[in-house]
């Protein structure tokens, strides 16, 4: 006789501005029809209606009602939690941002070891391949990128539309449009972009951005970072970093870089965001920047102008319905396994050995 399967339980976000989902009614109805009972919070930010859950077969419970489930429910989400409740007994599913000595992961992972409960990391779950199974990472790269762009070429028309804050649009194709019609209102040429981790998922994203919108992008993989011609990317008007760093080892640029007077960077699109981190390779801010305050300035260079950094930590929930479904369809199949899949034993073993670390 087979296993029951689990209870799915989808928490409604914590954070005011998270419109994405780890699981769309779509794949809602996959899990409940292969067995799995599958509990939604009802959601006023989520990107799908609760009705399309409930159709899906779904039960329906409030807000943060997840905090009372039984034990043995897993509870599924997207982006960290609030302070609340200090102590975690379930088994849970989202992105913690703990692993990598981050302001603060000893006392989460406290909240675990205090309940006695289990945290799946997503950026974690990787199959014995080391390949994670689900990202948001095209997407990240991809709006970082949107919003480096309209920053710089803004700047470059006079305007400052973009520092009165960002809110969620309706495609891709509004946004490039946008864009290209910001791009014809400045004089002379179109300005310089570098993507740092082009290669990569993230990088791929905001070279596809880029392109469309009309830039020549230069774009530098671990090959060009290893020696570092600082020097040269910094001659650029717009960086995009995407490099995901577990350990020290690259400096892309410091306030001191960035005043330097062969420096005319004007731009950077933190997409790695990662200010809490000692192996952050942009040490020139140390938070976040929000939808409401989307650019901050962080020095001044060669030339004396302003060197604006945006570093927002949820991009992917500025297109949030395009970039759930994509992170949906892709995680799927891994929560169709669970909990017997690789990739749940190496997430499992991943927080044991940061358990351990903290001495819990």
């Amino acid at each position: 006789m087979s296993e029951p399967k689990a209870h799915i339980w989808l928490r409604d976000e914590d954070r005011s501005t998270e419109r994405r989902t780890a699981l769309t009614p779509k794949n809602a109805k996959i899990l409940h029809d292969a067995g799995f009972q599958v509990t939604v919070e009802a959601s006023d930010k989520r990107a799908f209606a609760d009705a399309d859950y409930e159709a899906a077969g779904c039960a329906i419970a409030a807000p943060r009602s997840w905090v009372d489930a039984p034990k043995d429910t897993v509870i599924l989400g997207l982006k960290e939690l609030a302070e609340t409740p200090a102590e975690l007994p379930h088994r849970m599913i989202h992105f913690a941002h703990i692993y990598k000595d981050q302001t603060g992961w000893e006392g989460e992972m406290a909240r675990f070891t205090k309940g006695d409960g289990l945290l799946y990391d997503i950026e974690f779950l990787v199959g014995d391949d080391g390949r994670r199974v689900a990202a948001f990472g095209y997407w990240a790269g991809w709006m970082g990128a949107a919003l480096g762009a309209h920053r710089l070429l803004e700047r470059r028309a006079g305007r400052d539309e973009i520092l009165h804050g960002v809110s969620p649009y309706e495609s891709q194709d509004v946004i490039i449009e946008k864009l290209r019609a910001l791009a014809t209102e400045g004089d002379g040429d179109m300005p310089t972009a570098i993507v740092i981790g082009a290669k990569g998922r993230s990088g791929t994203g905001a070279c596809e951005c880029l392109e469309a919108v009309g830039f020549s992008v230069t774009k530098w993989d671990i090959e060009e970072t290893r020696l570092l011609d600082r020097q040269t990317l910094l001659s650029h008007d717009l960086m995009v970093n995407c490099v995901l760093m577990f350990g020290p080892g690259l400096l892309l640029a410091n306030k001191s870089h960035l005043s330097d007077a062969n420096c005319t960077m004007k731009v950077i699109a933190d997409v790695s965001c990662d200010p809490f981190s000692d192996f952050n390779p942009l040490p020139i801010y140390d938070a976040p920047t929000s939808w409401t305050e989307p650019v901050i300035e962080v020095a001044k260079n060669g030339a004396g102008d302003a060197v604006e950094v945006t570093s927002i930590d949820n991009l992917p929930s500025l297109l949030p319905a395009q970039a759930a479904e994509e992170f949906s369809d892709q995680f799927i199949t891994s929560l169709l396994r669970f909990d017997q899949g690789p990739e749940w034993k190496n997430a499992a073993n991943k927080f044991d050995e940061v358990r351990e670390k903290a001495g819990l």
